[in-house]
This record gives structure tokens, C-alpha cells and sequence, in this order.
């Protein structure tokens, strides 16, 4: 029995009776009635009484309303409609009436409260949370000054009434009025089936649901005729029915309800795609089976139908099934062949056999397919399906194969020789044929393959001895370092995919302090990384792991000569890609990737230069899920282990068509499978316990050229004024302008674009987009605390050029709370950016779990009043926050200031801004010295 989400949809409906209206005095107001069938507009007397107004006793848009009213009744009265027999006036089936309404002062709900039209324009959301037990809740929100609200009335399509204000909204389409209908909870089964239907009703929305993009195209998707063999009865009749089906959605839902639109659900690509629907017209499915069995029949009746269910007795169903049915299964699928036992139609589960040998990446054999007692070679298979649809076996027995079978087996085995006598099976692919086997075998190659793959379920029970590090590992992380160590072991790449904040780079770290613990380890290893994270390694390696020797491969005057003696080269994308000539020829231990969605795309030419590196061990690392993105997947595989896929013409035959074009859930399975092994990611949720309340971070990046010489060009003017000021004023005198040496070495370090007119560009602007796409990448919020006005209107520019949802605040806001609630309430509002005089204190902002400390303030209190804006009572989540310093700045000075000197530092800029005092000369030269 379907749920009561469905009844409502089914698309003949059974609608109740009205009650006749009544009549009364001339005292009226306008009420709006919630019935059955929509919201009915009446007219009635102080006392709610339905009441008959002479619309000529009134002037202007009352009297128009009335006139209309009026000539509505009385067309009422002349026509019976036994589908709908009420005699009530709705709203949606008359919504200009609305336009009068709106000047119209005496307009109320059931309750007699006055309703009004607002001039705010709302928004509707629909969004699907997950539950336990693969549950899924779907619910509709109005968006009313950018807050939520779930207690609402559909009056017409693009007309709201919420707490006695009507609100335009984008019209939702014809199917508005079923919107209650879709607030329930279905099983994960039902997702594409459910989002098909729903939005095949309704248009203009916005879906909300767990991170996928909604896309509509007018790309047609074909309805696949269907068979379904329902039973043999006792005398030898077969029950058959004949329909149209699409992926997830059966030949009873596709008949029983409207549907316009499919929702194509990419779970790799997060996208989900609606499609319009091309069916077959029924009738003409059924004359074609009605026209097909007259053919065969003798001259007594020999089958009958009832709608579109046939029942074929047995010379009829004997000839349809040797005769017909082998041609039907071009174009037809075929479901409950399992019943079709007594007709020689196998119901045997096939399974594979193979001989096999071990080649390099391959292992290379015969392969046959069993059928119970009949066999017959995987190329004989192969090639009947191609041409029919179907497999004759050796005694004759028919076996129907699922196509997706059939392509299973396509993506599996590769021809070895054009003579097609040899099959290969990739190594990587044996997760995947252990539940397709008749047996497990023993055969060494399979079984030595076979247990590289058992080895990674061995892990967690496994003791590894840590290498010497000084850092004490999270048990997370303790994981980490035993598998990468075990790719290490068994020549196979990996990515480490870790949310921000877990320790990527420790890890990392971690196997390369492994690898050269052993003194006969001569090779360097080279770390790819974005400009703005080249610091960053060099300082966590020295924190982490001092005994690695660390060198920067950057810069106009590199050379690779200099890297001589050290162990871990750290260079850019841009550098490795321009010095591919030389390092494509060096002989590494390691190539490790960091940010490696650098190399999403194969055709670049970075990728192609990654993909000339020559190293023993290949590790990626990465926050943001790099399965979201089939290209970027085969990409990042292509670096990490070269036999994975084949070439890129095999991976879009095997997987990227079947995904992208089809929404194959076998494909998709198949490839989450494959690559499993090779990813290893934890979510802050997964290692919640393992992780402090709060986790505290520095990043630290250099300044281009540019910006380094604008800073020393100024570092220098302010030294030598400082200098001559505090020697002919003294210290005391000259504090006004130390402070605006100060403020501008800031913004210099931070944003020298409001110094330059935008000619210069910020570093650090690029390595907190970096971090930040990871953050929303990984579906969260995050707060960016920006001292300088500049700065907010820089970094907002910057969201605005990327299509990100955010609010932005400072002392000139006055809608602060507007600003918080939709911050709070709304999933599409991602980023918070506001300066601290603003969101330094007074505000709840639990919605985000990442802040980003963009220009440091020097006082600490400052700092961690804004990080405590997310880390309070409500806060679910762990919090990260991190400071982002420019290297060889103010802002490190400062930054050792803190820890050094706190009473300076407070002295030098307190948390309001103030101008320096109690500052010494020796501390303006530690501050503005080279």
C-alpha cells in the first residue's frame, strides 16, 4: 500500500462535497477559508456568517471584488461538476482575485485577524535532511528577510500567507497546491522516484540536500519498455504484464502517477540533474503485444487482456516465448524471468571461472561463465549479448542476462590481443570479482593479489613502530602513518583526504621521517604545493620532524644544484611544471601532492608534467572529497597508480558514461569499491573524541616579489623617520607616527591592494580561498574576521567573483541581527565576514565551525573573543581556527611578540586600536627591523 504522501498524487482522485453557502447582512468583511481542495475566499458578516453583499452599494475596488464574487456564484449555479461539487470561490483557481484583495483593507484569516499584503518578496526552500535507518525527512521553508519559517499557506502559486502577511514568492507551478503533501519522511530507496515526482509538480525552488546541485536540462530521457512475468498458474497460464520503466522507478509508479521530469542522482558528482521524460504512449505498447500474439495464436482465443495485463494460456505463452521474446529483448527489459522455469529459460545465478597467471599489473587467463551445469566462454557471451540480447547455451537452454551483468563482466576483463584468446584482470579490480567467482580459488597469483587487499582490513590491529617525531599522534593519526606506510610497503599510491584541521601534513610528514630513518635512503623527496603553503611545510617539518633536511625550490635564481644533501625539496605547481625538463629526470623516493585538486584536469599541463615525475611512492593529499568529480578522479589515479584505469577512453567507457549519462547505481558502486582501498578520509565527526574542543592553527605564507618590495620600500621610509623623530622628539612625541607605521606595514602585509590601487596582490588572500573552498567543499560554515574595511570589501569581491553565498558586516551595519539569523538559519549562507570592532562581541554564530583570523589583532584577548563568536553553548561541531601570518612582516614580529613580550605587545596596540606608548626604541627596531 503506498504511503500518504503518494494517495494524494495518484492522478484520479476522489474529492469530497461542500457545503451550499449562506446568506446574510451588509455589515461584511473578506475572510479566507483553508478547505479540502485549497484556501476559499467568503464573504461574511461580523460574526463569520456567509453573507450576499449588493456589490452596487459600493465604490472602488470593494465593489469590483464583490461585482466579480457575485458573477463567480452565479456561473456556479448553472454548472454541476460532479469531480468537484463545492460551491466555495478558491483562490488558486481564480488568483487575480488576489490583485484586487490587495487594496482591500478588510481581509482576514479563520481567527478574524486582519491580513495585509507584504512588501517583502520571499523565497521557498525544499530540503531533504538524512535519518537514521536510511531515512529521509523533506520539509518546505519560507524565506521571509532572509529567516526561515515552516508554518506557512500556499494561497496560489506564487502567493504566501504567513502570520496574516501574503508574500510574493517565483511561482512554484500548477502542482503548489501538493506542496504540504511533500513534507514527510521516505527511505533512501525511494530518493529518485520521490525528487522525479516532486519536482514534475512543482518549478522555482531551491533544494537543499546534503551538499547536491540541482541542474535542469532539456535533455530528453527515454522511458524503457518493460516485461514483467508475473506467475505460471496451475494450468500452465502466464500472467504478463506490459509497462515502462526508468532507473529506480518501477511500471506501476510510472503508470499510476505524473510524472514529467526525472532527477538523475549523481552521488559522485553531487549533482542532480532533472531530466524531461519521453514515454511510449501505453496503448501503443499494448496493440504492439496484442498485434504480436494474434499472430501466433490458433483459432480459439488463446489469450485475453485486462488493461495491461496479459494472460497467455500455454500453446500462446509456449510460441511468445520461443518465438517473441528473444526479439523483444532488444528493446525491451525483462523482470521475473525466475519464473519462466518450464519454458527452458535458465534462472541460474551465472558465475565466473578463470585460469589465471600473474603478469606486472595484470592477471592474464581464461574466463569462462557458468550456468549451473552449462558453460560457455566469456567471449561467446559477450558477443551473443551484443547481437541479441540473449545466450544460447550448449543444450539449448536460453539464459536471460542482466545488462548490467553483462557490463560488470565489459569492465572487469579486457581483451589482451587482438586476437581476443587472452583476458587480463587488473589488480586492482579484484575487490570487485570476489562475489562474481563460482569458488574462491587457490591459485597463487590470485591468492598473492588477493592478499594486498585482505592487508589494509589488518591495519588497525597491526603494531607499527612510529618514527621519531615530536609530536604525540591522535590514535587517528596513528592509523594514518600505518597506511601510508603500508602503500609504502606495497608500491601502491594513496590520498589522504582528511577534513581540515585532522593533520594531513603531519601524517605526511610522518612516513617521510619513516622512509629516512633508514640512512641508506640517499633520494630526495619532492613536496607539490600551492605558493602560499610552501612556508607552511617548511615550518611544520622543522616543528615536527627537524632531523629532515628541508630546502624551497622557488624562485627566479632556483637551481636544482642547490638542493643537494636535502632530503625534502619543497617546490610549487607552477615551479615543478616549468622545470619538468630537469625534474622528470631525477630519480625521487617520493612525490607527495598537496592540494592535489591542482591536477583535476588531465589535459593541463601541469598534470602532464605530474605525470612525468619519477618516484618509487606517490602520495596526494587533499580536504576537499576528490570522488565528487569523475574527471578530477581518473586524474588524480592516473598520478597515484597508472594501471588503475587504463586510459581515459576505458574509464569514460566503463564508468564515466554509464554514471554521467545513464546514473548507473551498479557502475557507481563499482568505482566507490575500486578506489576505497587507495582513500583514506575521516570527517571531524569521526574522530570527535580524539580531538580537543578547540583546535588552534598557524598558516604562514610568503609574499610575491612584488609585495615583498613594496613592504622592504616601506619598512625602510618608516624606519628612518622613526629614527629621526624619536632622536629630535623623543619616544613619548613620536607615537602618532609610529602607530600609522604600524597600521600601514599591516595592510601591506595583508591587503596591498588598497595600497597599490590593486596592482599588487595579496598572498594571503589566495591561501585563505584555498582553505576556505575546502571548508565548504566539505559542506560547513565558516566565520573570516578582517580587520581593515579594504579587506572585507577585497575578500567579499572575491566571493561574489565565485559565486558564494555570504553576509558581510562592520560598524556601518544596522540589520545585525538580520545578518546573524540568515547566517544561522540558511544552509546556502556559507561564509560570515565582519571586522572585530563588529563580531567581536555580543554575537552567536554556532552555525560555523571554522574561523578564519585573516590580519591578526596583537591582543590576544581580541583574538580569542572572536573565535569564542562559534566555540559557545551550541556549537556541535569541533572548532578550527586559523591565523594567517605573512612571512618576514610585522605581522611574525608581532606574532613572537605575543609570546615573548606580552606586556609590549599589549602597550604597542591595544585591543581598541590605540596608538602605541610605553614603547622603547629597541622594540621599534626588533618591530621594523630587517
Amino acid at each position: 500500500m503506498d504511503p500518504k504522501w503518494l494517495s494524494a498524487l495518484r492522478q484520479e482522485q476522489a474529492v469530497k462535497r461542500k457545503k451550499k453557502a449562506t446568506q446574510s447582512s451588509a455589515d461584511f468583511h473578506f475572510r479566507l477559508y483553508k478547505e479540502e481542495q485549497g484556501i476559499a475566499l467568503r464573504v461574511v458578516d461580523p460574526n463569520g456568517a456567509e453573507v450576499e453583499i449588493d456589490y452596487n452599494e459600493s465604490v472602488g475596488y470593494e465593489r469590483q471584488l464583490l461585482s466579480t464574487l457575485h458573477q463567480l456564484k452565479q456561473q456556479q449555479d448553472f454548472v454541476i461538476d460532479w469531480a468537484q461539487p463545492s460551491n466555495s470561490i478558491f483562490l488558486h483557481e481564480h488568483p487575480y482575485l488576489l490583485a484586487l484583495l490587495r487594496h482591500c483593507p478588510r481581509l482576514e484569516n479563520e481567527k478574524g485577524e486582519s491580513i495585509t499584503f507584504s512588501t517583502a518578496k520571499g523565497r521557498m526552500v525544499f530540503q531533504l535532511d538524512p535519518k537514521e535507518d536510511d531515512q529521509l525527512e523533506a520539509r518546505h521553508f519560507l524565506i521571509v528577510n532572509e529567516k526561515r519559517h515552516a508554518n506557512f499557506v500556499m494561497l496560489t502559486e506564487d502567493m504566501v500567507l504567513w502570520e496574516q502577511q501574503i508574500i510574493e514568492v517565483s511561482p512554484l507551478g500548477g502542482g503548489f497546491a501538493f506542496l504540504s503533501v511533500f513534507n514527510t519522511t521516505i527511505n533512501k530507496a525511494d530518493e529518485v522516484f520521490f525528487l522525479s515526482l516532486y519536482f514534475s509538480q512543482i518549478d522555482n525552488i531551491k533544494l537543499v540536500y546534503n551538499q547536491y546541485e540541482l541542474h535542469q536540462t532539456e535533455q530528453l530521457i527515454e522511458a524503457e519498455p518493460c516485461l514483467v512475468f508475473e506467475k505460471i498458474d496451475v494450468d500452465q497460464s502466464l500472467y504478463l504484464r506490459v509497462g515502462q520503466t526508468l532507473p529506480h522507478i518501477d511500471i506501476d509508479r510510472m503508470q499510476d502517477y505524473p510524472l514529467v521530469r526525472y532527477a538523475q542522482v549523481n552521488e559522485l558528482e553531487k549533482r542532480i540533474t532533472l531530466r524531461v521524460i519521453r514515454q511510449n504512449q501505453y496503448e501503443d505498447l499494448l496493440y504492439s503485444m496484442e498485434r504480436m500474439l494474434q499472430k501466433g495464436r490458433g483459432k480459439q482465443q488463446s489469450f485475453f487482456r485486462e488493461d495491461n495485463l496479459f494472460v497467455l494460456e500455454q500453446d500462446c505463452a509456449s510460441t511468445f516465448i520461443t518465438e517473441n521474446l528473444p526479439k523483444l529483448l532488444q528493446s525491451y527489459r525483462v523482470l521475473g524471468a525466475e519464473q519462466l522455469k518450464e519454458y527452458k529459460i535458465t534462472v541460474q545465478s551465472p558465475k565466473v571461472s578463470m585460469r589465471l597467471s600473474h603478469g606486472i599489473d595484470f592477471l592474464e587467463g581464461e574466463v569462462d561463465i557458468d550456468f549451473g551445469e552449462q558453460s560457455i566462454g566469456l567471449f561467446d557471451l559477450l558477443r551473443q549479448f551484443q547481437k541479441q540480447r540473449y545466450v544460447v547455451l550448449g543444450d539449448g537452454t536460453t539464459a536471460i542476462v542482466d545488462e548490467h551483468y553483462v557490463r560488470r563482466l565489459e569492465r572487469l576483463f579486457k581483451h589482451k590481443d587482438k586476437e581476443k584468446k587472452t583476458l587480463q584482470l587488473s589488480v586492482f579490480d579484484l575487490p570487485l570479482i570476489e562475489d562474481l567467482i563460482a569458488e574462491q580459488t587457490d591459485q597463487s597469483p590470485f591468492k598473492r593479489s588477493r592478499a594486498v587487499f585482505e592487508g589494509f582490513a589488518d591495519l588497525a590491529k597491526k603494531k607499527t613502530q612510529l618514527p621519531k617525531l615530536n609530536a604525540t599522534m591522535r590514535p587517528y593519526q596513528k592509523y594514518g602513518f600505518k597506511w601510508l606506510n603500508y602503500l609504502r610497503e606495497q608500491n601502491l599510491g594513496g590520498c589522504l583526504a582528511d577534513d581540515m584541521g585532522l593533520g594531513k601534513t603531519l601524517q605526511a610528514i610522518s612516513v617521510l621521517a619513516k622512509v629516512y630513518s633508514n640512512p641508506e635512503e640517499k633520494r630526495p623527496s619532492l613536496v607539490v604545493a600551492p605558493r602560499s603553503l610552501l612556508q607552511n611545510w617548511r615550518k611544520e617539518c622543522e616543528r615536527f620532524a627537524p632531523q629532515l633536511t628541508t630546502y624551497i625550490h622557488y624562485g627566479t635564481d632556483r637551481n636544482w644544484e642547490a638542493t643537494a644533501g636535502s632530503q625534502v625539496v619543497i617546490t610549487t605547481y607552477a615551479t615543478m611544471r616549468n622545470d619538468i625538463k630537469d625534474l622528470k629526470d631525477i630519480d625521487l623516493c617520493y612525490v607527495i601532492l598537496d592540494e592535489s585538486q591542482n591536477i583535476k584536469n588531465i589535459e593541463t599541463q601541469t598534470t602532464r608534467a605530474v605525470l612525468l615525475l619519477q618516484a618509487d611512492h606517490r602520495l596526494a593529499l587533499s580536504g576537499t572529497p576528490i570522488e565528487n568529480n569523475l574527471g578530477e578522479l581518473y586524474s588524480l589515479f592516473r598520478f597515484l597508480n597508472p594501471g588503475m584505469f587504463g586510459t581515459l577512453k576505458q574509464f569514460m567507457q566503463d564508468y564515466g558514461y554509464p554514471i554521467q549519462r545513464e546514473n548507473d547505481a551498479v557502475a557507481t558502486r563499482h568505482l566507490r569499491k575500486k578506489i576505497f582501498p587507495f582513500i583514506l578520509r575521516r570527517h571531524k565527526e569521526d574522530v570527535l573524541d580524539d580531538l580537543p574542543d578547540k583546535v588552534e592553527q598557524t598558516l604562514y605564507v610568503d609574499m610575491s616579489p612584488e609585495q615583498a618590495q613594496l613592504y622592504e620600500m616601506r619598512r625602510r621610509y618608516y624606519q628612518e623617520l622613526i629614527e629621526q623623530q624619536v632622536a629630535s622628539k623623543g619616544i613619548n612625541k613620536s607615537q602618532f607616527i609610529i602607530f600609522q607605521a604600524l597600521n600601514e606595514l599591516r595592510q601591506i602585509a595583508t591587503i596591498p591592494e588598497s595600497k597599490t590601487n590593486g596592482k599588487v596582490q595579496s598572498a594571503k588572500k589566495e591561501l585563505l580561498l584555498e582553505q576556505l573552498w575546502e571548508v565548504i567543499g566539505n559542506g560547513r560554515k565558516a566565520l573570516i574576521f578582517v580587520n581593515f574595511l579594504a579587506g572585507l570589501e577585497l575578500l567579499g569581491n572575491a566571493l561574489d567573483e565565485q559565486g558564494v553565498d555570504y553576509v558581510s558586516m562592520s560598524g556601518a551595519t544596522r540589520n545585525r541581527q538580520e545578518l546573524v539569523d540568515r547566517f544561522q538559519e540558511d544552509p546556502s549562507c556559507r561564509v560570515f565576514l565582519m571586522t572585530l570592532k563588529t563580531g567581536g562581541t555580543g554575537l552567536n554564530l554556532t552555525a560555523a565551525s571554522t574561523v578564519f583570523i585573516y590580519d591578526p589583532w596583537w591582543n590576544v584577548a581580541a583574538e580569542k573573543q572572536a573565535i569564542d563568536r562559534t566555540h559557545r553553548i551550541g556549537q556541535v561541531n569541533k572548532v578550527h581556527a586559523l591565523r594567517l601570518i605573512t612571512v618576514g612582516t610585522i605581522e611574525e614580529k608581532i606574532r613572537l611578540l605575543q609570546e615573548k613580550k606580552q606586556e609590549l605587545f599589549d602597550n604597542v596596540i591595544g585591543a581598541d586600536g590605540a596608538a602605541a606608548k610605553n614603547i622603547t626604541a629597541e622594540d621599534i627596531d626588533f618591530i621594523l627591523g630587517k
